[in-house]
């Protein structure tokens, strides 16, 4: 009987546990790079955000995702991208361990998503920036007479 007792409460301990928290991290280092070099970039996610001049590593926690990377440089357009955790295998053990429990394991998948644990962002990325051309625009009033030559961005 007592056997039977420490089964189910080892059982029910597994059961409020999260796989991917316990063996995986929850957040990500990344390796940020831009075309050109020396870009400063602003990234803002959920309760996060930071401001790197590139190349630059930072840690980014996994439940910040999806986050906003907007990069400036001179000579160049502002240009933003959006870096996202892509799910890693440790999610599948959630997956694995709600069917062998018949879903009592539910508790682990939503403290897994709450922390972020589970998913994983890129080691590194690249980012380019277009160079910042003017161009030359023409404009005439209603008339026609009159022409104006605009530079724009």
């Amino acid at each position: 009987m007592v056997r039977v007792r420490g089964f189910v409460s080892a059982l029910g301990v597994l059961a409020l546990t999260s796989c991917a928290s316990v063996v995986g991290s929850t957040e990500s280092k990344v390796q940020i790079k831009t075309n050109p070099a020396q870009a400063r970039c602003q990234l803002k996610g959920h309760d996060f955000s930071a401001e790197v001049d590139t190349p630059a590593e930072l840690s980014v926690p996994h439940s910040a995702a999806p986050v906003t990377v907007h990069c400036v440089a001179p000579g160049f357009r502002p240009t933003s991208y959006t870096l996202d955790a892509k799910s890693d295998g440790w999610i599948w053990g959630n997956s694995a361990f709600m069917v062998a429990t018949g879903g009592i394991a539910i508790l682990g998948a939503v403290v897994d998503e709450s922390r972020g644990a589970g998913r994983s962002y890129a080691e590194e990325v690249q980012y380019d920036l277009a160079p910042e051309r003017t161009r030359l625009l023409r404009a005439r009033d209603r008339s026609g007479d009159v022409d104006l030559r605009l530079m724009a961005r």
